[in-house]
């Protein structure tokens, strides 16, 4: 099944056919200032700089440093003692009539001691198994959101570029408009128009006006929130390069969702809390059970009424708890409801994840169909301007014919470049959703898009 997922992960993405008659995207937009960014350089800057994954990070380290700490329990334990005693009187002993002195009046030891548990029943053994697996649960959780920083990027990144497009469209729109009321405005002065023929382009030419204002407003924003994520100064400048992407093929449902159960980390962070939980669930469950420990260690006292200021000790011993008042076996319980839990949280992953295939799924192929459609329109909308333009002059065409037409053609491009944009973002979400790596996948892409400039 692996190679299987491979093979189609493969084909699927890596083999993009063309779509004939499309307009070429990729072009840099003219007499933009700031930055280059290309959408790989993006993905790089996010998996280094991004702000949540740099709070993962830590996250990562304190599971790791649990991990240390589960594990210092099955090592020996060093203590070193110091003690110096200050005492009122010297202590003596009463013998016979006689009071004999058995130490000095203020002495001092020193010793160091050594513990080491011997057997414990596996417990210090599962505690650390169950500190290991919360440390690959910490990865995969890790890598998780990394992936969803790099499709926040992406998202953005293609929303800036949707945001350019919609500019251009709406400055050609306003630049159509103004050209076409020159036109009337000349049929007006000779007399074959009347002035309020003029009122409705003028009215649409405020109107976009007002989008082309609004384009750019929106286009701001999409640069600061891009910004954002990128850990960017908000009002820092970026052009972003487009990329030439051709309709991409794509797996059947079932093949994706088989492909997605392989290699989303978030079902790997599930797996990997289920297994600590079994492991600390065996640990809990010999809470209360005999320890056997072997403790040892040497001392010096001065005492100068003592024959042996140094002396060396080994002790075996057995230690047990024989009732905690209950809190062993609660904790226990308690354990095995939050594995239980854990189980139907995999459960409901496992669904939501499986929905959201099919949802990124059905969303790349409507915005394939979609591209295809516009693109069609869109070459046939510009012809439409111009026709209507010339029957509009030659006195065949009413003035509501011509700005008509002008009207569908930037309804056609808005149209089109919505549907491009959307068709790229689904793209990226479908391979998020199956969990393949986004930042290869680009990277693929851009090596291509250059391979094809060359």
């Amino acid at each position: 099944m692996a190679k299987k997922s491979i093979i189609i992960a493969a084909g699927v993405f890596l083999a993009l056919f063309a779509c004939p008659g499309r307009p070429a995207c990729g072009q840099e937009a003219a007499g933009k200032e700031g930055r280059l960014l290309t959408i790989q350089e993006g993905i790089a800057i996010v998996q280094k700089d991004s702000r949540l994954l740099k709070i993962s990070a830590y996250d990562d380290e304190m599971a790791f440093q649990n991990s240390m700490m589960a594990r210092s329990v099955m090592l020996p334990q060093l203590n070193i003692v110091a003690v110096q005693t200050f005492n009122k009187n010297k202590q003596e002993m009463k013998f016979g009539g006689m009071a004999v002195p058995t130490s000095d009046k203020n002495p001092y030891s020193f010793g160091v001691n050594v513990y080491q548990t011997l057997f414990d029943f596996g417990k210090s053994l599962s505690n650390y198994r169950a500190s290991k697996d919360m440390v690959e649960a910490s990865k995969a959780r890790s890598e998780s959101i990394k992936r969803v920083a790099t499709l926040e990027f992406i998202t953005a990144y293609f929303d800036l570029l949707e945001a350019e497009k919609m500019i251009d469209v709406a400055e050609k729109e306003v630049e159509s408009l103004t050209s076409y009321i020159k036109d009337m405005e000349h049929l007006f002065e000779q007399g074959v128009i009347v002035k309020n023929d003029l009122l409705p382009v003028k009215v649409e030419l405020a109107d976009a006006k007002q989008k082309l204002i609004a384009s750019r407003n929106g286009r701001e924003v999409s640069a600061a929130r891009l910004n954002n994520i990128l850990a960017f100064p908000l009002r820092e400048k970026l052009t972003v390069q487009d990329i030439d992407m051709e309709l991409p093929q794509y797996p059947e449902i079932e093949d994706a969702w088989n492909i997605a159960q392989e290699q989303r980390p978030e079902i790997a962070f599930y797996e990997s809390r289920i297994k600590a939980s079994v492991s600390s669930e065996k640990a809990k469950a010999v809470e209360n059970l005999p320890v056997l420990y072997a403790d040892g260690g040497y001392n010096h006292t001065k005492n100068e009424y003592m024959v042996h200021d140094d002396n060396m000790s080994v002790s075996l011993g057995v230690k047990m708890n024989l009732y905690d008042g209950g809190a062993a076996r609660a904790d226990l319980l308690k354990e095995r409801a939050l594995q239980k839990q854990i189980k139907e949280q995999k459960d409901k992953l496992v669904e939501d994840i499986k929905f959201e295939v099919e949802d990124s799924h059905l969303g790349l192929k409507n915005a394939c169909e979609k591209v295809s459609v516009a693109s069609e329109a869109i070459g046939q909308a510009g012809e439409n301007v111009r026709a209507y333009r010339v029957k509009y002059t030659a006195g065949v065409a009413t003035p509501t014919d011509a700005l008509e037409a002008i009207t569908l053609q930037t309804r056609a491009q808005t149209n089109y470049y919505g549907a491009d944009y959307e068709l790229k973002r689904n793209y990226a979400r479908l391979i998020y959703s199956m969990g393949i790596d986004l930042a290869l996948i680009y990277e693929t892409m851009e090596n291509k898009n250059e391979h094809t400039k060359r």
